[in-house]
Order: C-alpha cells, then sequence, then structure tokens
C-alpha cells in the first residue's frame, strides 16, 4: 500500500518551489444540462442559477491560490466554449479556455493534465461542484506533489474525487473506471496500486449533486439562497 494520508493543514500561505497549475472542468450554463440531479426537485432555472454560484465560487478560489502562489490557471469546456458566460469567465477571471477532449470523463481529465504538463511542473485539476474547496486546499495538493508523490487526489464523501493532480500524468487512474458511481475513488486506489504508481491523499470533502447537498452548502455559507 503506497497511499499516505495527511491531516488537515489550515492557515497555508507559503511561495511553493516551482510551478504550477490549475485547470478547472466545466460545462456552459444551459438549463437543462448542468446540476441535471437537482431539478426534480428545484427546476431547471433554480439549478442553473445554482450551477453559475459554483462556478463562480471555484473560480474565486483559484484566483485566491493564484494571487498568493503565482500558479495560473485555465478553464476546459465540455461543451460550447464560445457561450457568451463562458467567455466572460475566461475574461473576468483571466483564463486560457480551452475545449475538452476524449471520449469519457477519464480521457478527456488524462488529455487536460497531459496538455497543462507540458508547460507545467505540476497540475491540479477540479471541478467546479465542490464549495467547500478553499485556497488552502488547492496550495496544499500542491505541494504534495514532489520527488515522493506523482499524484494527489481529494476524495469526496460520496465516493469519487473533487481534486486529481500529477506531475508526470498517465492513463493508470483514468482506465477502467466507473465513472459517476460511487465507486471511483476505490477503483482508483486499485489501479494506481496496480500500477505502482504514488500517491497522496489530502483529506475527504463534499460536493454538490443532491438537493440535500444544496441544503448544507446553505448551512455552511457556501451558497447564497437569494440568488437562486
Amino acid at each position: 500500500m503506497q497511499r499516505v494520508r495527511l491531516p488537515t493543514a489550515p492557515g497555508i500561505d507559503m511561495t511553493l518551489q516551482g510551478a504550477f497549475h490549475i485547470a478547472v472542468f466545466c460545462k456552459a450554463p444551459v438549463e437543462g444540462r448542468v446540476k441535471t440531479r437537482l431539478i426534480p426537485a428545484l427546476g431547471a432555472a433554480r439549478a442553473t442559477a445554482i450551477y453559475r454560484q459554483l462556478v463562480r465560487r471555484t473560480l474565486d478560489t483559484v484566483r485566491l491560490a493564484s494571487q498568493r502562489t503565482g500558479a495560473t490557471a485555465s478553464l476546459w469546456v465540455a461543451d460550447d466554449v464560445e457561450h457568451s458566460e463562458v467567455v466572460q469567465w475566461s475574461h473576468e477571471f483571466r483564463l486560457s479556455l480551452f475545449q475538452q477532449q476524449g471520449d469519457d470523463l477519464g480521457a478527456r481529465m488524462l488529455h487536460c493534465l497531459q496538455t497543462c504538463s507540458r508547460q507545467h511542473s505540476r497540475v491540479l485539476l477540479i471541478g467546479t461542484d465542490c464549495p467547500a474547496l478553499a485556497a488552502d486546499d488547492l496550495i496544499a495538493a500542491a505541494t504534495k506533489l514532489n520527488q515522493d508523490s506523482v499524484w494527489v487526489f481529494t476524495p469526496a464523501e460520496d465516493g469519487g474525487y473533487v481534486l486529481v493532480g500529477s506531475r508526470a500524468p498517465t492513463a493508470t487512474p483514468f482506465t477502467h473506471i466507473a465513472w459517476s458511481t460511487n465507486a471511483v475513488m476505490a477503483q482508483t486506489r486499485s489501479a494506481l496500486s496496480a500500477g505502482r504508481e504514488r500517491w497522496v491523499e489530502m483529506p475527504t470533502l463534499w460536493d454538490i449533486d443532491e438537493p440535500a447537498d444544496v441544503t448544507r452548502a446553505i448551512a455552511s455559507g457556501l451558497l447564497a439562497a437569494d440568488k437562486f
């Protein structure tokens, strides 16, 4: 077993040695196509409003981490890269804009990590569903990508993960994974172990998929109920 569990390290504020990059996966905020598991309870319009709020919170977090460390960042779009709001996010947060490429989520993540790794020694990849993810978490994850660890993951309570990072990305953790199931992180660990890869896991966080998650985020001050 090569997994290492790390304690929470609050209050991190340091200059990282060497460059790192933060890639963010997103979708265009089109009603009926984002946060679909919220739609039966909240409706498509409210689900989309929640999604917009999550994207902005995520990009604010990335911007803060970048300001504190000099990290660069980019936005990777699953669908319409020319959507007006996507372009607005890119301009407002000064993010390079890219189209996701690949037949499934694993292939898209691998393509993104390998593309970014051509110019950056350490790359983190996140989505927009985890409002609990803070700038400290991003910075802490980047520091773990060193000679002892090729990969870093932040597991999610639902069995997936909300962050993956690497300094030498390969297909190992992205092959034969049942994406969008509660087996994702377990299968990823098995793949990493079988491939004799070295990885670190950060403290587990939670993301927003179901209506109960929205209630939790509001109670935690991570979503503003008056904005959807």
